[in-house]
């Protein structure tokens, strides 16, 4: 969903200039906003369970080095490297910015303001999911040290945590829910990395589906349409997050859990995929908006250049770091 999430900013609704912006087209804002609500989330979920087998294998000395590895050392390289690119173009295309790349470094790390990079200033772009996720993985080391795993103890803290994520939902740091998404991380540690919380749920699993598929597109119906009075909008939004987090997770565990060699393969390239995804559609989109083309079949052909360029680039990184390994 990385590729089509972020090819659709560019035609959004809601005055978001993104880092390259067509114009506002309905239909694929719709696909941002249904999206929105449980996405990162559930990433952030998903983080917590692997912590949990990760803290069990490693201890936690070996935890927090692996997590500066993991994510440090691809944030410091991303922010060299992929984040300028995303800035230059947004000060092309916002600022008709006139210099060539490499002088517009001078201007990446000296301008700082919302670390968006729509200025053409530091950008920490989709960069931002490492380092929240470090911090909160280093955070949620201390909690987990001193709050045990007692049956009664985790019944008390995953009502907690489900309620404290909700009520931080629209609490917002530099534009993220960054308590929700602890919240989320510490859901996935303490409740849903227990295979039998997970059966239970999946006992009433299309009931959550119903109601995450019918919130989910409400919510992005009265959105980007603008219908409907406020509130409703806000009881569908969280109806989505709320909902679609055990949703999906019910539909993994039933639907999704197996492999192959192909999947086995793309799983591994995954991490990757995220670092380097969003400067290639960036890219396409801005060198296909410089033929002169229809902006949608602009969007058409930025998914069909994006995904295989993205994955060759991954390829390549991989094959690298075979090398450097030794």
């Amino acid at each position: 969903m990385l590729i089509l999430y972020h090819a659709c900013m560019a035609y959004n609704t809601w005055g978001e200039k993104n880092y390259i912006f067509f114009k506002d087209i309905k239909p694929l804002a719709f696909v941002v906003v249904l999206i929105s609500p449980w996405f990162m989330p559930l990433m952030f979920l998903l983080a917590g369970i692997s912590a949990s087998y990760s803290l069990a294998k490693r201890g936690y000395g070996s935890f927090i080095g692996e997590r500066f590895k993991r994510l440090g050392i691809p944030l410091v390289i991303g922010l060299i490297i992929n984040t300028p690119i995303l800035s230059y173009i947004a000060d092309i295309t916002h600022n008709h910015y006139k210099g060539n790349f490499i002088q517009h470094y001078v201007i990446f790390y000296s301008r700082f303001t919302d670390l968006s990079g729509y200025d053409g200033g530091f950008a920490l772009g989709h960069l931002w999911f490492l380092l929240v996720l470090l911090v909160i993985s280093l955070l949620s080391c201390i909690v987990i040290r001193f709050l045990p795993q007692k049956k009664n103890v985790l019944i008390a803290a995953g009502i907690f945590l489900a309620v404290a994520a909700t009520a931080a939902f629209d609490v917002k740091s530099l534009g993220k829910p960054l308590i929700t998404y602890l919240c989320c991380y510490l859901l996935g540690f303490y409740v849903f990395s227990k295979p039998d919380f997970i059966k239970k749920l999946t006992g009433v699993k299309w009931e959550i589906i119903a109601i995450f598929v019918i919130t989910s597109v409400a919510n992005a119906t009265l959105y980007v349409f603008k219908i409907g009075p406020v509130f409703l909008k806000n009881i569908c939004n969280y109806s989505s997050f709320i909902s679609g987090i055990p949703a999906l997770m019910c539909i993994g565990h039933d639907h999704l859990n197996k492999t192959n060699a192909l999947f086995s393969k793309y799983a591994k390239a995954s991490f990757d995929f995220y670092i380097i995804h969003f400067p290639v559609v960036v890219l396409s989109q801005y060198f296909l908006g410089l033929t002169g083309m229809n902006i949608i079949l602009n969007f058409f052909l930025t998914l069909v250049i994006a995904y295989p360029v993205t994955y060759f680039i991954c390829v390549l990184v991989s094959k690298v770091k075979r090398y450097i390994s030794g």
